[in-house]
């Protein structure tokens, strides 16, 4: 239910909604806009330009983050008569799990997408669905990459593009059990990837396999990320696998 205290006001003028919005996907799709208009790295050869779009990106996520909160928890929700009540209640706050990287290189998550980022979620993820989270495995043991290689986790899924340009979709649904393997043989990783390893100074000492409810792999995460990322991964996908029952 959309919030209409003057807070909120304030927020719907900052992502261009002329008044609160009256759905969570108006809200994000405001922002999806507002945030690809503003996005500090649009203006890095105009220094003055840019730091005006820092504190405008800023503003945005900030009337992100509190319209969707005051959504689920409206300060001055509605007055909207519904039959056996006398108003509309507040909806429930989802209880979703959530992914933090703790500022990992080449790791997003919703408030920080860069433009690239953007366009891959928009091609990919409709309403109701919703994108969490996205990492760049194209690094190849660099800071910087490209994001022709990523993992995208939304509300729903995983999205996985590989090094082949494939693109592959698995359902939390359909999640099934997430190894990790030793990489290392004899204590020792194999030569291509001891160089990866000291070129990006992250320890690549495990792989994280994801595989379907039916036993096949779905996806092996090795050298394209680094260790810290792939615990984060493996705890944020442990809790959207299916329960399972007795």
């Amino acid at each position: 239910m959309p919030c209409v205290c003057a807070q909120c006001l304030q927020h719907s003028r900052t992502l261009g909604l002329t008044e609160g919005a009256d759905s969570k996907a108006a809200i994000r799709k405001a922002y999806h806009e507002a945030a690809k208009a503003w996005h500090p790295d649009l203006f890095e050869n105009d220094p003055a330009q840019q730091l005006e779009a820092e504190e405008k990106f800023k503003a945005v996520q900030v009337a992100y983050t509190e319209l969707l909160e005051h959504f689920d928890n409206p300060a001055e929700p509605p007055m909207e008569p519904v039959a056996g009540d006398l108003f509309t209640r507040p909806a429930r706050v989802d209880d979703e799990p959530r992914i933090d990287f703790h500022g990992a290189h080449g790791c997003y998550t919703e408030q920080d997408f860069p433009p690239q980022a953007l366009d891959i979620i928009w091609s990919h993820v409709r309403e109701p669905d919703r994108a969490l989270a996205i990492v760049d495995l194209s690094r190849h043991g660099s800071p910087l990459g490209n994001l022709s290689q990523y993992i995208l986790f939304t509300l729903h899924g995983i999205y996985v593009r590989d090094a082949h340009g494939i693109l592959s979709l698995l359902w939390y649904g359909d999640l099934g059990e997430l190894r990790f393997v030793d990489q290392r043989k004899q204590g020792k990783l194999p030569l291509w990837q001891r160089f990866i390893e000291r070129i990006s100074g992250t320890e690549q000492k495990y792989s994280l396999a994801i595989y379907r409810r039916d036993g096949t792999l779905f996806y092996a995460i090795a050298s394209q990320a680094d260790d810290g990322v792939k615990k984060v991964i493996y705890n944020f996908l442990q809790q959207k696998r299916p329960q399972e029952h007795p």
